[in-house]
C-alpha cells in the first residue's frame, strides 16, 4: 500500500522533495536510502553528484583533491554544487517522482533566506511539498564514521578535528525550516526507527 493514499496525501499531484541533512559522518545517506526505498521515492546524494567534477576543478586550479575547507572551494565551487544537485533534483520533481536529497547543508539549515534563494535559481516549484530532516549526531561518533570510510574529503577534518568539531558543535536547524530533528541512534534498528519519520512525512 503506498504512503500517500488519496485521503491523507496533502496535494495530490505534488511531489515532494525530502532534504537530509547533517554533518559529516552523522549518517546521511545511511538513512537517506533507507528512507527513499522505504517510500518509493528517488535518491540523490550530492556527493555523488558533484564529487568527480569538484575533485577535477580543485586539481586543475593548484589545489587538491578532497579539498573542502578552502576559500576556493567554499565561496566559489560549493555554490555550484548546490546549484547543480537541486536542479537534478528539479529535473526529477517536474517528472513527476518525489526525492529524498543527502547533502550537508550545514551552512544554510539556520538561516531560511539561504534556502529560498537555492529553491529559487534551481527553479524548483512552489508546488513541491519540501520537508527537511535534521540529523542529529554525537561529535565521536560522527570522528568514528568519518575514519571508517576514509575518504580524501576528511582529511582536512581529520588532521584538525578540534577547530572542526568546535565549528559544527550545537548547529541546529532555524525554526523557519519546522525539521525533523532525527537523534542517529546506532544502536536501533533502522527500519524500525524511521516509521516515526515516515509518519512525520504525511502531515
Amino acid at each position: 500500500m503506498s504512503l500517500f493514499s488519496k485521503k491523507s496525501r496533502p496535494e495530490e499531484n505534488s511531489p515532494y522533495l525530502i532534504i537530509i541533512a547533517g554533518c559529516a559522518g552523522s549518517g546521511k545517506t545511511t538513512v537517506g536510502k533507507e528512507l527513499a526505498k522505504q517510500l518509493g521515492f528517488s535518491y540523490v546524494d550530492k556527493d555523488t553528484v558533484t564529487r568527480d567534477y569538484t575533485d577535477f576543478i580543485l586539481t586543475r586550479s593548484g589545489s587538491f583533491e578532497g579539498d573542502r575547507e578552502s576559500d576556493l572551494y567554499k565561496e566559489q565551487i560549493l555554490p555550484i554544487e548546490y546549484h547543480v544537485t537541486f536542479k537534478v533534483c528539479r529535473e526529477i520533481l517536474e517528472n513527476g517522482s518525489s526525492v529524498v536529497l543527502t547533502i550537508p547543508f550545514i551552512g544554510q539549515i539556520k538561516d531560511m533566506s539561504k534556502w529560498l534563494s537555492i529553491k529559487e535559481k534551481a527553479r524548483i516549484s512552489d508546488d513541491v511539498i519540501v520537508k527537511f530532516i535534521w540529523i542529529k549526531h554525537d561529535i565521536n561518533t560522527e570522528k568514528k564514521n568519518i575514519l571508517k570510510r576514509g575518504a580524501s574529503r576528511d582529511a582536512y577534518k581529520l588532521s584538525h578535528w578540534d577547530e572542526y568539531a568546535d565549528s559544527v558543535e550545537g548547529i541546529e536547524p532555524s525554526a523557519d525550516f519546522n525539521a525533523y530533528i532525527y537523534v542517529n541512534d546506532c544502536e536501533a534498528k533502522l527500519a524500525d526507527t524511521l516509521v516515526e519519520v515516515r509518519q512525520w512525512i504525511k502531515k
